[in-house]
């Protein structure tokens, strides 16, 4: 189908063709393309296409510039550093900051002038009806073909604040974004340590298990040998040899843990869990001290510095911004403008000479825009934007209680975490003291099998619960730290 449409513009006659081509072929209709029913799986006609795409990004994906040395073994600060670089959520909290910073760049740009050039060219045949008394025949015809070039300048000089409350909004948005960028390296290096010493707690558990293992097997020898010295019956090598089994059994239990923790770990880092990695092993490792600042101290540093409420400040300063911007759009803008343009062409009527022209043509002068009415648009928007501002602030509030909460729980955790140790530990010495001398009198025959076998499992317990109680230190540290806002710290 063509349509064809005539024009006339201010500087001649025109005609303008406007083509359209419909074309009709045997495409499939939308809902041909859809399961045939609900019952069973389908598969789509571009579903290969997909697969095919998702396959060749497996084949080229780039798990990033660090590159893990097989030979070395990585350290908690080592792996948070891998983490930071490879974990693919950093990049987009990076480039939501870059695009903020972006945004604010365009609010910024509105001070500026706005120069703009064009070009209009045009051939123009236009018929127009006119009385035959005038001319012949009733038709008068119009030749024109014309350049129109033009270089046009506005430049806002007053709107009663519009532009500067958006500058403010972009910059208050950057100080949210990069307290969010911020945020998210918290997040990752939290969940990188948690996972760390959750593998470490797992690590010792392994340690525990294998050494409660020798001990059963140390408790097996003590009663095959005194069977063989008709010391003991039957039931107490059986028995012995069934803590053996349990033993073994709960150290292969403690090894899958440890597989689990690991790929936990690999995941939190953002590297895949085939990456050949060696991971130390820091259960022996001292703890940290004892807290010796007040919770009030850590509550007034987790109010100054948490990235959290710096991005919840940041959003109540955007939207106090806003509300500026809609109080100030009921009141004019004044702008001055000016235009430059050259006037190209001829044209001739009837059978008459083309008559040139080839000459300038501008304007200069002020435009006042003053919106008097449109239907309560305004005022919407100002209660809008207080609303909006309502809720950021409330937000933030509650950001603030709720921050204050998880300092005092982080607080009391990591100091019953430090006093479980302690307790674990004497728990762990006098178990050892106790095993080690119910042993002795057991090979004498100074102590029965069950009080043996009692003491044994006491150990065994009392390292577990000792290699978890410093894990738990650890990780409760690190929860009081992010509670704070001081981990990754910028």
């Amino acid at each position: 189908m063509i349509r064809r449409a005539n024009i006339i513009p201010r500087h001649g006659a025109a005609v303008v063709f406007t083509v359209t081509f419909l074309g009709g072929c045997a495409a499939q209709q939308p809902f041909e393309s859809a399961p045939p029913s609900p019952n069973r799986p389908w598969k789509a006609p571009d579903l290969a296409a997909y697969s095919s795409a998702l396959a060749e990004g497996e084949r080229t994906h780039d798990p990033g510039a660090v590159s893990i040395d097989a030979q070395k073994t990585y350290g908690l600060s080592e792996l948070i550093d891998i983490a930071q670089r490879t974990n693919p959520e950093t990049r987009v909290a990076w480039e939501r900051a870059r695009q903020a910073a972006i945004a604010a760049g365009l609010a910024e740009g509105t001070y500026y002038p706005i120069l703009a050039a064009a070009a209009t060219g045009a051939v123009a045949h236009v018929p127009l009806p006119i009385p035959t008394t005038v001319v012949p025949g009733g038709v008068f015809t119009a030749d024109t073909q014309f350049v129109i070039p033009a270089l046009s300048l506005e430049w806002l000089l007053l709107d009663f604040g519009r532009r500067q409350a958006l500058v403010d909004a972009a910059q208050a948005q950057i100080v949210e974004a990069t307290a969010a960028f911020n945020g998210k390296h918290q997040e990752i290096v939290f969940s990188v340590t948690r996972d760390f010493y959750t593998l470490t707690a797992v690590r010792g558990k392994v340690t525990a298990e294998q050494a409660a293992l020798n001990a059963a097997r140390s408790l097996e020898e003590a009663a095959t040998m005194r069977k063989q010295h008709e010391l003991a019956t039957l039931p107490e090598v059986l028995q012995a040899q069934e803590e053996t089994a349990r033993a073994t059994y709960e150290l292969q239990d403690a090894l899958a843990g440890e597989h689990d923790a690991r790929m936990a770990l690999l995941e939190s880092i953002g590297i895949r869990p085939s990456t050949a990695i060696e991971i130390a092993d820091v259960s022996q490792e001292p703890l940290p001290p004892a807290l010796e600042e007040s919770v009030d101290q850590a509550i007034d540093r987790a109010l100054a510095q948490r990235p959290d409420l710096v991005a919840r400040l940041a959003s109540v300063r955007a939207k106090e911004a806003e509300v500026r911007k809609a109080h100030a759009d009921y009141w004019p803008r004044l702008a001055a403008r000016a235009a430059v343009a050259g006037n190209i062409g001829e044209q001739k009527v009837e059978n008459s000479a083309y008559q040139s022209v080839d000459d300038l043509q501008y304007d200069a002068g002020f435009r006042l825009e003053w919106t008097l009415f449109e239907g309560f648009e305004r005022r919407n928007k100002v209660h809008l934007a207080e609303s909006l501002q309502k809720e950021a602030e409330d937000e933030l509030e509650h950001a603030k209680d709720k921050a204050v909460r998880e300092v005092w729980k982080a607080y009391n955790d990591t100091k019953v975490a430090l006093a479980k140790q302690q307790a674990a530990r004497a728990l762990q010495a006098a178990s050892e003291k106790a095993w080690a001398a119910t042993f002795e009198s057991y090979k004498h025959g100074l102590a029965t099998f069950p009080d043996v076998r009692e003491a044994e499992r006491n150990l065994a317990r009392a390292r577990t619960l000792d290699q978890a109680a410093r894990a738990e230190v650890m990780t409760r540290a690190a929860a009081f730290a992010f509670s704070t806002g001081d981990l990754a710290r910028p």
